[in-house]
């Protein structure tokens, strides 16, 4: 739908992300990018991107927002190099997208997109020893409160989509988040997706996987260098967060914190 630039702001004297919407998209898809940079620039949490300003050019033709520039890497990348995160710092990454997460579903927003690729990690700019982790890309962002905006389409990525987020305007909440991010846990700890044999096929394969399956558990896939109590409480949070009933799932991601930093002792 658009594409994202580094540009520099002369008045400020910094960079920013700069996120530029293409001519010819949709006005369904300018009012999610408008709702998108609204959500944004209300949001005051470390771990929250930042929209700083939106405008557009051409007659209003061109929409743009301008967030935060940062400097690092999205998950996404990590699991790339095949190289498992070690499990402190899984810990800590992870505690950090939960108060995120604690944040958004405080003010009824549903991410609906959580996965590693917008899952972004920094640094602290004024102490590069610390990791700070970001939530990016609110672009198919849910919010609870009436008024509800019909889709024409299920939004979602196939790769993570809870089962409930896979029905074309159904009632879902807060915890198809959580879902998305025990996937993603996963993912991260064991370097192979939930579903890895079935991404070469089709989407309609994978959605019914995340309906009707429930994978190996991670610790079938990690290493003997992890111990045995860990490699199991990373098993738990994983069924927990992951059950295909919601209300079998962690109650809201404060619960999921709270296990995911047992682990970490």
């Amino acid at each position: 739908m658009g594409k994202i630039y580094k540009a520099y702001e002369p008045a400020m004297d910094r960079y920013v992300a700069l996120k530029v919407l293409k001519l010819d998209v949709p006005e369904q898809e300018r009012r999610r990018f408008r709702r998108e940079a609204m959500i944004g620039s209300n949001f005051a949490h470390p771990n929250l991107v930042r929209v700083l300003d939106v405008g557009s050019v051409q007659e209003g033709k061109l929409e743009w927002m301008a967030m935060e520039y940062l400097r690092g890497r999205d998950i996404g990348e990590v699991i790339e190099k095949r190289k498992p995160m070690p499990v402190p710092l899984l810990v800590d990454v992870f505690r950090q997208v939960c108060d995120a997460l604690r944040y958004i579903h405080d003010r009824r927003i549903v991410h609906c997109d959580i996965k590693p690729e917008n899952i972004f990690i920094t640094r602290d700019p004024m102490n590069r020893r610390l990791v700070v982790v970001k939530l990016i890309d609110f672009g198919i962002a849910r919010n609870l409160d009436p008024p509800f905006e019909l889709m024409q389409y299920v939004t979602g990525d196939p790769r993570y989509i809870a089962p409930e987020q896979q029905i074309l305007n159904g009632p879902f909440d807060h915890r198809a988040d959580i879902y998305a991010l025990g996937m993603t846990l996963y993912e991260v700890l064991t370097c192979r997706h939930p579903f890895e044999e079935l991404l070469a096929g089709t989407v309609a394969q994978l959605l019914m996987a995340h309906r009707e399956r429930t994978p190996s558990p991670p610790s079938t896939f990690l290493g003997d260098d992890i111990p045995r109590g860990t490699a199991k409480a990373l098993d738990d949070v994983f069924a927990r967060a992951c059950a295909l009933d919601p209300a079998r799932r962690f109650a809201d991601a404060a619960a999921m914190q709270q296990t995911i930093l047992a682990v970490g002792k």
